[in-house]
């Protein structure tokens, strides 16, 4: 998921028990700044380094505990392999980021349990192409469903007789640019919760999900 600001990422990193930003120019001692940073000693982490990592998280949190790894792609496999065990057994209250250069140097079987995000650099946003009026148009119009009036939607986005999942995944990240930008508008954690379902509505989509059921289960 792309995001246009690098602002207010510790409310995103709260809804989720692992996440990772990939910042290509953002110095990364300025994000989570009161979060509990971790960076390899060397090139990678090691195993003894993300041991350490593991055992201050079995401790008992009463309250919620950030725990950044910066450069976390940067791992050789002992590390990663540690990573994974501390994954399948996570405190309460704990939640892991980390902040990367290039997400996709990071294993599929890491990634695969974080919420992604890629925050664009300044220089890229103010270059970034205005989306579609139309498609603007219509995730409006699918944010503002009501119950009774979104299967209707739903069918007809998914009975598009040029390419259906395209377009399905194009409004529903259209709509996603649109809930983040009301939540830094606003403020209010409702959008947060929004943003979550259709985040999983575009990866259901992109792996092929069925397309009016996605939509559906986008605005539930």
């Amino acid at each position: 998921m792309r995001l246009d600001s690098p602002e207010n990422l510790d409310h995103i990193s709260q809804k989720s028990g692992f996440t990772i930003f990939e910042l290509p120019e953002t110095d990364f001692a300025q994000i989570l700044p009161n979060a509990n940073h971790f960076r390899p000693e060397k090139e990678f982490f090691t195993k003894p380094e993300i041991d350490d990592i593991s055992s201050l998280v079995r401790t008992k949190q009463t309250s919620a505990l950030t725990i950044v790894l910066e450069n976390g792609e940067n791992m050789n496999d002992a590390a990663a392999n540690t990573f994974l065990k501390t994954l399948e057994e996570p405190g309460e209250n704990i939640h892991f980021v980390f902040l990367v250069r290039n997400i996709n140097k990071i294993l599929p079987t890491i990634k695969s349990r974080a919420q992604n995000y890629y925050v664009v650099p300044e220089t890229q946003i103010t270059a970034a192409p205005n989306i579609d009026p139309e498609l603007l148009k219509t995730a409006k119009e699918y944010i503002t469903c009501t119950p009774k009036s979104l299967p209707k939607f739903c069918d007809k986005i998914a009975k598009d007789k040029t390419d259906a999942r395209s377009k399905a995944i194009a409004v529903v990240d259209a709509a996603i640019q649109l809930v983040y930008k009301s939540y830094f508008v606003t403020g209010q954690s409702k959008y947060l919760d929004r943003l979550d379902n259709l985040l999983k509505t575009s990866e259901a989509l992109k792996a092929n999900g069925h397309i009016k059921l996605q939509l559906i289960a986008g605005m539930l």
